[in-house]
């Protein structure tokens, strides 16, 4: 198995195509402006995460491809004529997420609906055209709706991981949300999963509005304060004392460093289940400086 990390052939589709969003290369990315050290920790965690996905994708016998990658932009020193010295500078953000093709014959069933239902449509704007009556396409376009559902969750998952994250949430799309269960799972200091009544393909992802999905796991590993703000964000320990977040305290531990890692796994309750049974959870949080 290969990891698919360009979406101008999405053999995927309508599975998600791997975003466009995907970083430079290394020499692109010291004019952001981060440090070496920064970006050896990007290349490492590409490395982790992509080694410990594909372990999970060998033991399922599912097909993983990488669906997006993002870091942060660095800082500026005081009189902005270069980065900043790596001891004043905060915890390096950095986030990537997968899909796993989890059934490859309801993808295929997914493909043929998806044709099927494109050349209906087309018919039906056709006859639309002279009786100018719109209720076959709405109903069309309901049907896909509920269509899409089953095939999402019959189909993939997506996972994502945030490394160092200012804040985290379950889904920043509150409404039509809530928690059905508390998870037992190892190394984790919060894990629950949710239910979304209502899904929206046109959710923004970057944006973390994961309601894509039927369900969610929603998982935080390392040093967290577990109860939420108001608008039920949740943020790493060392954001409670601003000298490990300002630009001018001299930090003990470099930027470079794993401090919090938040987790989301969308997809259907089954596969959600089978994929955090298997997961390595002890190597994940083994990468996590305290």
């Amino acid at each position: 198995m290969s990891l698919v990390t360009h979406a101008q052939a999405c053999k995927y589709y309508p599975a998600d195509c791997p975003s466009d969003r995907q970083m430079p290369d290394s020499a692109d990315r010291f004019g952001n402006p981060v440090i070496p050290s920064e970006v050896s920790m990007e290349i490492k965690l590409n490395g982790f995460f992509s080694d410990l996905m594909q372990t999970q994708a060998d033991k399922k016998g599912w097909e993983l491809y990488r669906f997006d990658e993002s870091a942060g932009s660095g800082y500026l020193n005081a009189d902005r004529s270069g980065p900043l010295a790596s001891n004043f500078r905060p915890p390096h953000d950095y986030e990537i997420s997968f899909i796993f093709i989890v059934n490859k014959d309801s993808l295929q069933a997914w493909k043929e609906w998806e044709m099927n239902f494109n050349n209906n449509m087309l018919a039906e704007f056709e006859k639309m055209k002279s009786t100018q009556d719109f209720s076959g396409v709405n109903k069309m376009q309901e049907a896909k709706k509920n269509k899409m559902e089953s095939f999402r969750n019959a189909v993939m998952i997506r996972v994502k991981f945030q490394i160092n994250p200012g804040d985290a949430i379950a889904s920043s799309i509150t409404e039509n949300i809530h928690r059905t269960s508390q998870l037992n799972v190892p190394h984790a200091v919060l894990a629950f999963q949710v239910h979304n009544d209502k899904m929206d393909e046109q959710a923004i992802f970057d944006l973390d509005q994961f309601t894509r999905c039927s369900d969610q796991a929603f998982l935080l590993f390392g040093n967290w304060n577990t109860k939420p703000d108001s608008y039920q964000y949740y943020r790493p320990a060392y954001h409670a004392d601003k000298m490990h977040t300002d630009l001018v305290t001299p930090k003990a531990i470099s930027s470079d460093k794993v401090r919090a890692i938040a987790m989301h796994v969308e997809g259907s309750p089954l596969y959600i289940s089978q994929f955090l049974q298997s997961l390595d959870t002890q190597t994940i949080s083994g990468i996590i400086v305290q």
